[in-house]
């Protein structure tokens, strides 16, 4: 029992979400596999290609036919040319090297050498062509069973192919199902471990109002004596409300970010089931993009979920040491510009001397990666987004500018409050932890996060840490 209470109070939510996400992540590779199956090629033609070759050759031995018993309409010398377009065809690299590797070179070469003897023949010293059915026979009448027997061929191997495809999908998309039940059952791990733990909170808050009424009657008797008593209950109780607080907003945000990205991938899977066959690779590519971005909105949840416990627990600890804040937006910018391809990250350096701060760079990095997001996510595509650092006194500051519609007045004591949105963020994607876990880990640090805002021109947000001095020893890479 003791082992037991000793596992940390999120660890199994975290291995459910993790599992969660693996089921996903799954899901999305064999669909992606399944799509680079259903792609379409060479063989899939093939048997169109001999098909055209056996009709040609047909049509030429009806021309020629038809034109000995007199009719001038026939135009043997086009059928011909027509049959020598497809054998040239059916000897291109493609399909060349499909009938090479069903073992069927053999009988094209052969086609091809009557098909050669076939023109030598109705072709005059003098250049015209003159077509007897009696000279023809001996060479079309092999090319006809060459091309009938390659046709054969093909068609058996198409089918086998089809086969084997057909199986590959039925597996995929067992092996998807599968996924998607995995996921509803991490999900309803997940709501079973919220109901116990609002369970938990229940009896022990029924459990904390009788300690307090019991202690309360002694507190009458002896009020001088168990003074320090009440004040240590009266702190139990404002921690017992913060967590119930926790507990019923990380609900609510769960509850409904969870459930928006999960329709979405269980609308598209539903799609891609029902009608695969019938998207085109685009169409297919639109709603693969549209998953992934699913599954990254539910990556950043259990990410700032999961800081935002360990915040709680007090298990962020910061090794400070002194680093150069500027190159720390540098290094940053590249890295997303890198990542997502944006360039609306513009960084400059004001001032003279070089910002070195008193920080934890990891940390700093986290700090910085929610407030550049929050202001990317909540100004124009097309407005830049400034970074700005300078040395103001006994400190490194980082500004952090967009252009976007900014924050209310009323609004902005409560900006850093944990799920806290504003009136003007509806429409966008959000769970409402990104600058409360921001200003945390600066305040672990020794530093802080300040807003200012002016509605209808920008929101500016700035970093403050503790200054370092340049000349000492310093524990970043040059």
């Amino acid at each position: 029992m003791a082992k037991l209470r000793a596992v940390p109070a999120y660890a199994i939510p975290s291995l459910v979400i993790v599992a969660l996400t693996a089921f996903l992540a799954f899901a999305l590779v064999r669909l992606a596999q399944v799509e680079l199956a259903m792609r379409v090629n060479v063989d899939e033609n093939m048997l169109w290609v001999v098909t055209q070759a056996q009709v040609a050759t047909h049509r030429l031995d009806q021309a020629v036919n038809r034109r000995a018993l007199g009719d001038s309409s026939e135009d043997p010398e086009l059928r011909l040319d027509i049959l020598t377009s497809r054998l040239s065809l059916m000897d291109d690299g493609p399909q060349r090297r499909y009938l090479a590797a069903e073992g069927m070179d053999t009988r094209l070469d052969d086609a091809l050498t009557q098909m050669r003897a076939l023109r030598d023949t109705v072709m005059t010293t003098e250049g015209e062509a003159r077509f007897a059915p009696a000279q023809l026979s001996p060479h079309l009448d092999p090319l006809m069973a060459n091309l009938n027997r390659i046709a054969n061929k093909v068609m058996m191997a198409e089918w086998e192919s089809t086969g084997a495809r057909l199986d590959t999908y039925r597996r995929s998309l067992g092996q998807v199902i599968a996924s998607i039940i995995g996921i509803g059952l991490s999900g309803l791990i997940l709501v079973m471990l919220l109901v116990i733990a609002l369970r938990q909170r229940r009896a022990a808050q029924r459990e904390l109002i009788d300690h307090r009424d019991r202690l309360e009657d002694e507190v009458e008797r002896h009020i001088y004596r168990y003074r320090q008593t009440a004040e240590a209950l009266s702190q139990a109780l404002d921690r017992e409300r913060g967590v119930s607080e926790f507990y019923r907003s990380f609900a609510a945000m769960v509850s409904h970010q969870f459930r928006t990205p999960l329709a979405v991938i269980d609308s598209g899977l539903q799609r891609l089931q029902r009608r695969h066959r019938q998207f085109t690779p685009d169409q297919r590519s639109e709603r693969y993009s549209r998953l992934r971005n699913a599954v990254t909105q539910m990556t950043r949840l259990v990410e700032a979920s999961l800081t935002a416990a360990r915040i709680d627990g007090k298990q962020v600890e910061a090794g400070l040491g002194r680093h150069s804040l500027w190159r720390i937006v540098d290094h940053f910018c590249r890295l997303q510009i890198e990542a997502t391809g944006t360039e609306r990250l513009q960084s400059s350096h004001s001032g003279t001397e070089e910002p070195w701060a008193w920080c934890d760079r990891a940390l700093t990095e986290q700090a910085l990666a929610n407030l550049v997001g929050n202001a990317l996510k909540y100004s124009p595509e097309d407005r830049p987004v400034h970074i700005t650092t300078a040395r103001e006194g006994s400190q490194a500051v980082c500004h952090v500018r967009d252009f976007g519609p900014g924050v209310p007045v009323d609004e902005q004591p409560q900006l850093f409050e944990r799920f806290f949105r504003g009136s003007n963020a509806a429409g966008t994607d959000g769970t409402g932890l990104g600058l409360n876990i921001a200003r945390h880990l600066a305040r672990i640090q020794k530093g802080d996060v300040t807003v200012h805002s002016t509605p209808g021109e920008g929101t500016t947000f700035t970093l403050r840490l503790p200054a370092a001095d340049a000349r000492e020893n310093r524990d970043d890479p040059p």
